[in-house]
């Protein structure tokens, strides 16, 4: 089982009951990866984690999972979730779910599309470890661009300290994306990611500075930092990366970060 979750005050708590479903585009964060997207006549479920907070989200079009870590690609959640959905793995990771009995399975790679209830779902790039328990070849890592209903929504999945010029690809290809979905962090305070940035294996989860910098590279109209304040170690407050981002984008006078609690929604306006 995974760590303790919590709220974003640090209060181990967990909310019951399915969030409201909404007219028009929109994201709701559920808490660590988790989110749940409502883009024209679809409804799609990121990298759900903790059966509550699968539930929360209610019956929806698709499950999109990032990447094959347990905290993404999590066999205990996903059972939390109506079958009658379409799965939508890496590549590589089909075994490691085809036993679940979803309606529709689907592996995909960078640059695959696949159309769900009037959207496009497209595979895109990111930098993070391949694999499920080690490193190794695959199941690969990935994100995804959903657009639908007159929106274009981005979650980069995990993130680590690499060359991050796959970003820039990524926001010339989409161009008109109205949210990214960037961690800022993972399950350890913000100074343990922040000096890992000067070591030679330079970490598997980027700080939110970093978050900050991927988000300009993208050109989003909006960033919802996620995989923070949610499953911690408690070696510092879960609201230690939120503060840090909030400070550091006031710094740089950079606008369009929007730090939602869990279960708040986003409602996308599109440019």
């Amino acid at each position: 089982m995974p760590p303790a979750a919590s709220d974003t005050d640090g209060n181990t708590a967990e909310r019951s009951g399915k969030i409201d479903e909404v007219a028009g585009p929109s994201v709701t964060w559920l808490g660590h990866a988790t989110a749940v997207a409502e883009l024209g006549a679809a409804r799609f479920l990121f990298d759900p984690l903790m059966r509550s907070r699968t539930r929360a989200a209610g019956k929806v079009d698709a499950v999109l999972v990032t990447h094959s870590h347990v905290d993404h690609l999590n066999r205990w959640s996903l059972k939390a979730v109506d079958r009658d959905c379409h799965l939508v793995v890496p590549k590589g990771a089909r075994q490691i779910v085809e036993d679940l009995g979803f309606r529709q399975l689907s592996e995909v790679d960078v640059g695959d599309q696949l159309e769900i209830g009037g959207s496009v779902v497209t595979a895109v790039g990111t930098r993070h470890d391949h694999g499920r328990w080690r490193k190794s070849q695959g199941p690969v890592a990935l994100g995804y661009v959903v657009a639908g209903g007159g929106a274009a929504l981005h979650h980069g999945g995990d993130i680590d300290f690499s060359d991050h010029a796959v970003f820039d690809d990524i926001g010339k290809q989409h161009d008109r994306l109205d949210a990214t979905l960037l961690p800022i962090g993972g399950m350890l305070p913000v100074w343990y990611y922040r000096r890992r940035r000067a070591l030679l294996d330079r970490g598997v989860h980027i700080d939110p500075d970093c978050a900050l910098d991927i988000f300009e590279r993208l050109g989003a109209k909006t960033l919802v930092p996620v995989h923070w304040g949610t499953v911690n170690l408690r070696f510092g407050l879960p609201s230690m990366p939120s503060k840090r981002l909030a400070q550091v984008a006031a710094e740089r006078s950079v606008g369009g970060v929007q730090i939602l609690a869990h279960r708040e929604r986003l409602v996308l306006t599109p440019r």
